[in-house]
């Protein structure tokens, strides 16, 4: 069978267990951790049932592959939440403040603090300048601007901030080693 249709096998169905272990001999891990060495894929299956546990193939890309006798619905247990893990720490969700004109400057102070805790902490971070009804553009441009001061360190995704409709954003991610972006700590040091 092609390596890449055992694969896309494994990938399907999980790593080959028990009888499904068609190899004559198995590179042979206990249940404790120890390595056994090399031994016949009965005799390992046999070892398997005595402790009555699974032989499960977690090495298949060696000569001989190399086999684990384990519990086999807990290590895919244990598999999906790593799984689930990774997932989780890959995309972090945006984090949105949201300031308006109007805001006081205790409130302003503290939505800051709450937006530098989140980069602190690997979030992306989104600060929103909204207006309703007749507040002025230049009041909320403003006070943007000197929201915007509090975040130096930080390097932002967008070049400048955008304005959609009655809305400024910026979004700002927690390194700030990235180039060609307004705030990076590589173009302050330039100036």
């Amino acid at each position: 069978m092609p390596f890449d249709k055992q694969a896309e096998l494994r990938k399907k169905f999980g790593p080959r267990k028990n009888e499904y272990i068609r190899v004559e001999e198995v590179q042979l891990i206990d249940e404790k951790g120890n390595n056994i060495g090399v031994v016949k894929t009965n005799r390992a299956l046999e070892m398997a049932r005595e402790v009555e546990l699974d032989l499960v193939e977690v090495g298949p890309n060696v000569k001989p592959p190399v086999c684990k006798i384990m519990d086999y619905s807990k290590y895919i247990y244990m598999q999906s939440k790593k799984n689930r893990m990774n997932k989780k720490g890959k995309a972090k969700e945006v984090k949105e403040f949201r300031f308006s004109p109007v805001i006081e400057e205790a409130d302003t102070n503290h939505k800051v603090n709450r937006a530098i805790e989140y980069l602190k902490k690997g979030y992306p971070t989104r600060i929103t300048m909204f207006r309703k009804g007749r507040q002025s553009k230049e009041q909320a441009k403003e006070l943007f601007d000197e929201i915007l001061t509090n975040f130096a360190d930080y390097s932002s995704i967008e070049p400048d901030p955008v304005s959609e409709g009655n809305n400024i954003f910026i979004t700002f991610k927690p390194n700030g080693k990235t180039k060609d972006k307004q705030n990076s700590k590589e173009e302050s040091e330039d100036v």
